[in-house]
């Protein structure tokens, strides 16, 4: 009998595969032979799945509910964030309880697949690690100590590690401040500034390392390909930078006005203190692993290299009538009426 999976090298399995990071990895895993399974909530996230991603109905926290779909893929990569429905300022007692969540979603659904015997890889990003004395994390950094986002790295890397000695067969690759079309670049820094709205975050000297995400698909790829089950792998570009030195060379490329500062105080009145600790630290990030055991090397070596390019895809976005996603998951998976 036909099997089309045959003329795949590998059936993989994307939970946050409308994400700005899901997107970048579905459409590299396609381009590269993969067939791709994507897991989305309902048919509207369904309509944004990248060309030839196969949709996976389900949510998140209720992964036995779509099991099959596990038994059926190889690999699985786990972008996907259980839904924060945080409005207004987020402060640390609002981040601890998201963390609990994401533990909880992460416990449940990687024994999953440690019983289907899958291969996994998890996605926790550059703040899993406290930085040295000299800025800089590596793979053998001490875990967070809670700043920003590690206040999530903290409480989840432990079941990780946990379901490792269970016998999951996993690894991670953790991405530095990841920029592209989509998600938190696009609605926070590049639609703003197009307005008109040309802003940083403080004095806009914080230190900020970042990577496309093109490039980091590429190493969720790799780690497919020559990851070591049990490794965790850091990805960043190759030369930090700053808050305020990305903002006005988006600006720049958009040809809008410099950006000027929201002090820091202004800035945690409107975000939270949280919230602001965690948009604005970032440690520098040394990606020598993946580099040297995936093989992985970035295509924009740094911001100077990259953001241009972003910047010239959406202008091609912004000449273009926004597509309704609704409109067209109505069009596309409308259900006949019954009889």
């Amino acid at each position: 009998m036909y099997d089309p999976t045959h003329e795949y090298s590998q059936n993989v399995l994307v939970t946050g595969a409308t994400g700005m990071i899901g997107r970048a990895v579905c459409r590299d895993l396609v381009v590269n032979g993969y067939r791709v399974h994507g897991l989305v909530r309902d048919d509207v996230a369904r309509a944004r799945l990248e060309y030839a991603v196969i949709a996976v109905r389900g949510d998140i926290r209720k992964p036995e509910e779509w099991e099959n779909a596990i038994r059926k893929v190889d690999a699985v990569i786990h972008l996907a964030l259980p839904a924060d429905y945080s409005t207004g300022k987020i402060e640390a007692a609002d981040a601890e309880k998201h963390s609990t969540l994401m533990a909880e979603v992460l416990e449940k659904f990687g024994d999953l697949c440690r019983r289907n015997k899958k291969k996994f890889i998890h996605t926790f990003g550059s703040l899993m690690y406290e930085p040295g004395a000299d800025g800089w994390v590596r793979e053998n950094s001490p875990i967070s100590s809670g700043r920003g986002y590690g206040i999530r790295h903290r409480v989840v890397y432990p079941v990780l590690q946990a379901l490792r000695k269970k016998g999951l067969k996993a690894m991670s690759v953790n991405p530095s401040f990841v920029y592209g079309l989509g998600g938190w670049f696009e609605e926070g820094v590049l639609r703003p500034i197009s307005q008109g709205h040309s802003t940083y975050l403080g004095d806009g000297t914080q230190t900020m390392h970042y990577v496309a995400a093109g490039d980091a698909a590429a190493a969720y790829r790799l780690a497919l390909q020559h990851g070591i089950d049990g490794e965790d792998y850091l990805i960043a570009d190759d030369k930090p930078s700053t808050i305020g030195e990305c903002a006005r060379l988006v600006a720049k490329e958009l040809g809008a006005p410099a950006p000027v500062s929201i002090p820091e105080e202004e800035a945690i009145g409107m975000l939270g203190a949280w919230a602001y600790e965690a948009y604005t630290f970032c440690p520098k990030v040394d990606s020598t692993k993946a580099r040297e055991h995936l093989g992985w090397t970035p295509k924009y070596r740094t911001i100077q290299d990259g953001i241009p390019v972003l910047v010239r895809e959406f202008k091609k976005v912004l000449a273009q009538p926004p597509i309704d996603y609704e409109a067209e998951a109505r069009e596309r998976f409308r259900r006949p009426a019954p009889l």
